[in-house]
């Protein structure tokens, strides 16, 4: 049987140039962050109109799973809307926008999991649930696009 992931659709919205884009977006709940952060490469900062990097920019060294690499980090950047599956907004936060340049997938960390609503119900068979969802609401992961 293929392990799947809970992946959740989203709306990213630059603050600075009202750019957005859509994406389906890994819900990584093994990925910490101290704020809401989502990371995207930079074809997709590129769309938002963040790519090159602000002046300022902090860059990070972050550690993964099986790698240590880095990350441009832009404080509060961003907005984004989690949709549901015909794209009406189920909730909004503010947060930070991290680029990673070998990126393979758009993801969300612990805490943007947590703002944003999204309750789990099986990583496997990637399910979930909005928090304001009726109990017996089970959603699908979106397919990659």
């Amino acid at each position: 049987m293929k392990q799947l992931v809970v992946r959740v659709k989203m709306r990213i919205t630059s603050k600075t140039s009202s750019r957005s884009i859509k994406l389906i977006v890994l819900a990584n709940g093994g990925a910490e962050s101290s704020a809401p952060l989502i990371v995207v490469d930079p074809k997709a900062a590129k769309e938002l109109g963040m790519w090159p990097p602000p002046a300022k920019t902090d860059i990070y060294m972050v550690e993964e799973a099986s790698t240590i690499t880095h990350i441009y980090l832009i404080p509060n950047a961003v907005t984004i809307e989690l949709l549901d599956e015909q794209e009406n907004p189920l909730s909004k936060i503010e947060a930070d926008l991290a680029i990673q340049e070998d990126l393979t997938e758009p993801l969300i960390t612990d805490i943007t999991i947590d703002e944003l609503g999204i309750q789990v119900i099986s990583f496997s068979k990637g399910l979930w649930r909005h928090k304001d969802d009726p109990p017996d609401k089970v959603r699908k992961s979106p397919k990659t696009i």
